[in-house]
């Protein structure tokens, strides 16, 4: 009886793993280099991926996301399809901000210079 019991639990909680799997948003890429004015990559400079909400029939609230440059200045995130508003920043520069879609499986390649 015992075992029967485990057994259900232990399907009930494969569809439940799967179910939700089948319902997550789908996501994009978004990669790029960040590099000063000379071209020289910037280690350390602060990404800030915040998601426009606006129009979307699902009201809830949105996580930012955060991501930082390596020695080479690359990034590289997945996030959800939609629009988001990109910050970048790093010490001793003028930070720059915009605006970029994520498509479903898409990817977004973003370059900038500070």
């Amino acid at each position: 009886m015992q075992s029967n019991t485990i057994k259900c639990l232990l399907i009930a909680l494969t569809f439940m793993v799967y179910g939700f799997a089948a319902v997550a948003e789908p996501s994009g890429t978004v990669k790029g280099r960040i590099t000063d004015s000379e071209g020289a990559a910037i280690k350390g400079a602060h990404l800030l991926f915040h998601m426009d909400t606006s129009g979307r029939n699902n009201s809830a609230p949105s996580v930012d996301v955060v991501r930082e440059t390596d020695t080479m200045g690359d990034f590289e995130v997945q996030l959800e399809s939609g629009f988001y508003d990109v910050c970048i920043m790093a010490k001793a520069f003028t930070p720059e901000c915009r605006k970029i879609l994520v498509s479903k499986e898409g990817h977004v390649h973003l370059d900038t210079h500070l």
